[in-house]
């Protein structure tokens, strides 16, 4: 590991759990410009190599939302994973993430507001380095998240989302072990505050 790595490495590795616990009620401490929560569970066959099942629930947060234009809007939140799988060890862990997420809506607006997200990069702690067959270098990982939703109309001033997605955690190879986390159908429903 190079010098350089091994900084990057020491900077996002917490050790201590009482620090995360800090940020995440650092991050819901801000006022709310955006407001949103959302709720999700999914699961589904882990891809590749590993014929293990996995299953998950989350909350997301979104605390800040830049509305581009009336087709993309860009929101920053803060997710709270748990994944739990079929395997004898290692069958738990949890994440809490911070998430950019770019949303792109179709240039003529529609009854159901269909849009497509996509969130990545976003720096994730896991809580074991293990899941089932699945190995990480350490606790430090990457949420990515793809899919597409809808948004109707509850009231003049609340909207839901319902959204249908693929969820992934790994180290982008920054690190050795990046063998990967996977949910890939997760269904969420999200609503304004």
């Amino acid at each position: 590991m190079t010098a350089g790595n091994r900084f990057l490495f020491n900077m996002v590795t917490l050790r201590n759990s009482h620090y995360l616990l800090l940020l995440f009620c650092l991050v819901f401490s801000l006022r709310a410009t955006a407001g949103e929560v959302m709720i999700s569970y999914g699961g589904g066959p882990q891809q590749y190599d590993s014929d293990q099942h996995n299953r998950g629930w989350g909350v997301d947060y979104s605390f800040y939302k830049i509305v581009r234009s009336v087709r993309s809007e860009l929101s920053f939140g803060v997710g709270y994973t748990r994944l739990v799988n079929d395997a004898d060890t290692h069958d738990s862990m949890y994440s809490i993430s911070l998430y950019p997420q770019l949303t792109l809506y179709p240039g003529n607006p529609v009854k159901s507001n269909p849009f497509f997200f996509v969130r990545a990069l976003g720096p994730s702690y896991i809580s074991d380095n293990q899941f089932g067959s699945r190995e990480q270098n350490n606790h430090f990982s990457f949420q990515s998240q793809v899919g597409i939703g809808i948004r109707p109309y509850m009231t003049a001033s609340q909207e839901i989302r319902i959204m249908l997605s693929w969820k992934h955690f790994s180290n982008a190879n920054l690190f050795t072990d990046n063998d990967g986390f996977d949910l890939p159908v997760t269904l969420s429903l999200g609503f304004d505050l």
